[in-house]
């Protein structure tokens, strides 16, 4: 016999039968006992989750009103919703969701989390839902191939079939676009992105494992870096004026090329280095000859393109190889936009 509607209490309980006579219906004496109602949570009756802006997930509930909601993962099969449980049995709460409900899953959780209702000794199993938080992605890099274009590098998360590429305007104002990538095309071709002339905002993370899963925003998990906006110093070899029967000396000409802007602050030196030994020695590191000419990134930043007479080095020599180099400054981020090499000649 079950009874219902009844509120938490001691009660004692008397139980009759009724039965038939010959005169009509009898009630036995009965028998009597003492039963203590015990109060039950309100059961949780839905959950769900969602992504959080800057990472983690937001876990929503309704019910379990008056009762501690712990979210719990179980280690076999989830109990069905309103088993009524031990409170002592329960799993631990989920060290990685708060009260509030938010959570931040380590990255490379994929786990069906619970809603458990609790009150004191007493729990009520409530729903399930699939979450699941992207693999870290590390070692990502990117360096500007040429205009408009950027060569993406990192290093492949582990058990991740695909990962996902977002590219977004640095100063905001855009959508991210979204570029997959499939390990054995990555590891087979590299990664080379269009990027535009801006500063860009370049994130990586594993692509979910699971299509039932609410995925994580990337967050801390996210391999990031920003690619500094299209900045490129432009060098050329100019033969020099004829003057009377000769020709002047050979001209240097550098540029200043920003076409996503403001070029910023910090602009590498150019400097024009002579092969060691004249000649067709061409260098290959700016200490393998003499520099020849020097233009600041001050005086690139304020003048736009500077033009500079070479003096012949050594002065008595006849045609020889020159080569330019950045140093100094945002060097490792300015691109340095070379003429062919053959026309890299000093006469």
């Amino acid at each position: 016999m079950r009874v219902g509607g009844v509120a938490a209490g001691a009660y004692a309980v008397r139980v009759r039968a009724r039965y038939a006579g010959p005169r009509g219906e009898v009630l036995s004496l009965g028998v009597e006992g003492e039963v203590s109602v015990h109060a039950w949570p309100d059961p949780v009756v839905s959950l769900g989750a969602r992504a959080r802006d800057g990472g983690g997930l937001q876990l929503d509930w309704t019910g379990g009103a008056g009762a501690d909601v712990r979210i719990v993962q179980w280690s076999g099969e989830a109990p069905a919703m309103g088993a009524e449980l031990p409170a002592d049995g329960l799993p631990p709460a989920l060290p990685w969701v708060d009260a509030a409900g938010a959570a931040d899953p380590p990255p490379g959780t994929l786990a069906t989390v619970s809603a458990v209702a609790v009150l004191g000794e007493r729990a009520l199993a409530g729903p399930s839902t699939a979450v699941e938080a992207p693999q870290p992605v590390a070692g990502l890099t990117a360096h500007r191939t040429a205009a408009g274009r950027a060569r993406i590098a990192f290093d492949w998360p582990d058990d991740a079939g695909r990962v996902v590429v977002t590219t977004a305007p640095a100063a905001g104002g855009g959508e991210p676009v979204e570029h997959p990538v499939v390990r054995a095309v990555f590891l087979r071709e590299g990664l080379e992105l269009p990027v535009g002339p801006g500063a860009v905002r370049i994130t990586a993370y594993a692509a979910p494992r699971s299509s039932l899963a609410t995925v994580a925003a990337p967050g801390g998990a996210a391999g990031q870096v920003l690619l500094p906006a299209d900045v490129a110093i432009a060098y050329r070899v100019l033969p020099g004026q004829r003057r009377m029967l000769r020709r002047g000396p050979s001209v240097l000409r550098v540029s200043l090329l920003a076409p996503g802007g403001d070029p910023g602050a910090g602009l590498p030196d150019f400097v024009l280095v002579a092969g060691a030994g004249g000649g067709t020695a061409r260098p290959h590191r700016p200490g393998d000859g003499a520099e020849l000419c020097r233009v600041t990134g001050s005086e690139l930043a304020a003048a736009g393109t500077v033009e500079r007479e070479i003096t012949p080095h050594p002065p008595a020599a006849g045609p020889y190889a020159v080569r330019g180099f950045l140093l100094g400054g945002r060097a490792a981020s300015v691109r340095l936009d070379e003429p062919s090499l053959t026309s890299l000649v000093v006469r």
